[in-house]
């Protein structure tokens, strides 16, 4: 464990606030597990730090840092249920499309900041820009606090990564996205790369200061990978992460190298070719012979996580667009060499050109793999420099003198000329964000002032539809059972009341996280495992129809359906168009 020394000449206490929307084992993405290690770093290093974030699960909340203050906010399905949002309402919102549920959320976090500034101000407060999180904070002209934006992967990266065609809610959440970074009173990133990669996919004028991110390690002494151990991927099965390319370099790793096996500690996403399963493309790349050298074991918990790492032999990591991968400083910190992608962000952490395959380009992906595999000397010398060179890249102590020394040149500058030069570029938005925003507006003020139906595009009215269905067949109100406890069942539930004034209900949810073994409930919901339903259903319990509330693991979840649809267990996709259900 890192033994952290205090500077006395640098030990000025400030107060300083993050919003997270995400925080490890409630709402996963690299931009959680950033914000808990800063927090924790700045709060050792001495000063008051505050999250705000959603609602978490009992394990989750346990194992936040006891030095950071960690304020829960309810989100909107919970607001809804507990009668403090009308659901009118929260139908409007989810009416107006993605980006201004976004923004609902951000506002959501920004009330409960607000609340607390008032007992006692805030020096700074810090935001992702995805999700624009920021945006409520910095269109407040009586508040009177610096807002530094952290440059993360910008949702437009995300969508060139993925090949995402762009339509109007996709223009709106850049949009917003962009405003927030226009808006902010200072910009920092961990890499140069994403401040390149954040100018070039949203067209927008970035000053930036370059800031490693946190990492304390528990990892006190090197020790070598194992000479047979499998190879390994971190992350998940999604087109920015490299997997199209790592599919098909790994049919030629696995061809040339008999005794290689490999292994994905990732969930599955629908972002293979033709919207689909990666899984399922990954799978059929390398054929059913190679495919028993190589397991999927879905999203798994830390500490499975740091079981993985020990047993590898290296890590494979070649993503795309990547701008400051913690898995990829994690598997750096347990002394694993990491082959990644050219021209990403990944190559500032490695610095190794050894370690740099061709971006894009499976067939130099699978040689530097094939040479790492036979060359046991040169993986224990890149593992041995891996372990040494994330230790000093992100020493918690260097990163919280540069963090702290930006935010207090930022103040500086908020205390001469803050809300005026926040006015002044509010006037220079460009119009491209008007016009994503309008249609949205447009269609939120309808749905508010009662001319439009706000629940005429939502996913609840899609249950509702499907409700409808089973119950035109039982001639009773409809009992389903929902498929996914993330964020897109989050959203549908603001919606409940759309089929409980109906009489129909959600029994239980379904899902397989590892939050879920600890607190086995989501939004008020029992919550039980794959296993478990297919275990129960098959000794005879009678199972009520089932609801892929998902969008992002759709054919996964339908595939892991299988067995109890073969049982005549009703499966619906609540998202898909033209798929079978």
């Amino acid at each position: 464990m890192y033994r952290f020394t205090v500077r006395p000449s640098d030990n000025y206490s400030m107060r300083i606030a993050f919003l997270s929307h995400q925080w490890p084992g409630a709402r996963m993405g690299g931009i959680g597990a950033y914000v808990r290690n800063a927090a924790a770093a700045l709060a050792i290093y001495g000063h008051d730090v505050h999250v705000f974030t959603l609602n978490l699960p009992a394990d989750a909340r346990g194992n936040a840092p006891a030095s950071v203050t960690v304020h829960e906010t309810p989100d909107l399905a919970t607001s809804v249920a507990n009668g403090t949002l009308p659901a009118p309402l929260a139908a409007t919102i989810n009416a107006a499309g993605d980006g201004i549920y976004r923004l609902a959320i951000a506002q959501v976090l920004t009330d409960a900041f607000l609340r607390e500034h008032a007992q006692q101000p805030f020096d700074i407060v810090e935001v992702p820009e995805v999700e624009s999180l920021g945006l409520p904070l910095l269109l407040n002209r009586t508040t009177t606090v610096p807002v530094v934006t952290h440059l993360h992967c910008a949702t437009a990266i995300a969508y060139a990564g993925n090949s995402i065609t762009l339509g109007e809610s996709e223009r709106l959440i850049i949009a917003l996205e962009f405003a927030a970074i226009h808006l902010s009173d200072a910009v920092c990133a961990p890499t140069r790369r994403v401040v390149e990669l954040t100018r070039e996919h949203m067209g927008a004028s970035i000053t930036a200061d370059i800031i490693p991110h946190a990492l304390a390690t528990t990892h006190s002494v090197f020790t070598s990978p194992p000479p047979d151990g499998p190879v390994l991927f971190v992350g998940r099965l999604e087109r920015l992460k490299g997997c199209e390319v790592l599919a098909k370099a790994l049919k030629q790793f696995l061809t040339d190298n008999p005794t290689a096996t490999f292994r994905f500690a990732a969930p599955d996403t629908n972002t293979g070719p033709g919207g689909r399963s990666m899984q399922a493309f990954i799978e059929s790349t390398i054929g059913p012979a190679l495919a028993q050298r190589v397991a999927f074991l879905g999203e798994v918990s830390r500490s499975t996580v740091d079981v993985e790492l020990a047993a590898a032999s290296f890590c494979v990591m070649p993503s795309l667009w990547e701008n400051f991968s913690m898995a990829l400083c994690e598997a750096m910190a347990a002394g694993r060499a990491v082959i990644v992608g050219g021209g990403t962000g990944s190559v500032e952490i490695v610095q190794d050109p050894t370690l740099i395959a061709e971006r894009g380009s499976a067939g130099d992906l699978a040689r530097h793999m094939t040479r790492l595999w036979r060359n046991r000397d040169e993986r224990v010398t890149c593992s041995r420099a891996a372990y040494d060179r994330v230790r000093d890249l992100c020493d918690p102590v260097n990163v919280s003198v540069q963090r702290v020394g930006f935010y207090r040149r930022t103040i500086d500058r908020f205390n001469t000329s803050g809300l005026p030069d926040r006015a002044a570029r509010l006037a220079t938005l460009p119009s491209s964000c008007a016009a994503a925003l309008l249609p949205a507006l447009s269609s939120l003020t309808a749905a508010a002032c009662g001319f439009a139906d706000p629940t005429a595009r939502t996913p609840g009215t899609r249950l509702l539809n499907i409700m409808q269905d089973v119950q035109s067949k039982t001639h009773r109100p409809a009992r389903v059972t929902l498929y996914g406890a993330g964020k897109h069942t989050a959203k549908l539930l603001t919606e409940r009341h759309l089929w409980e004034s109906q009489g129909h209900t959600i029994s239980d949810v379904i899902d397989d996280h590892p939050r879920f073994s600890a607190d086995p409930t989501f939004q008020g919901l029992p919550v039980r495992s794959i296993a478990a339903s297919v275990g129960s259903a098959r000794s005879g319990v009678v199972h009520p129809p089932i609801v892929l509330s998902t969008d992002t693991y759709e054919d996964q979840f339908w595939q892991q359906t299988a067995p109890l649809r073969e049982l005549g267990i009703a499966v619906h996709r609540l998202y898909s168009k033209g798929h079978p259900s």
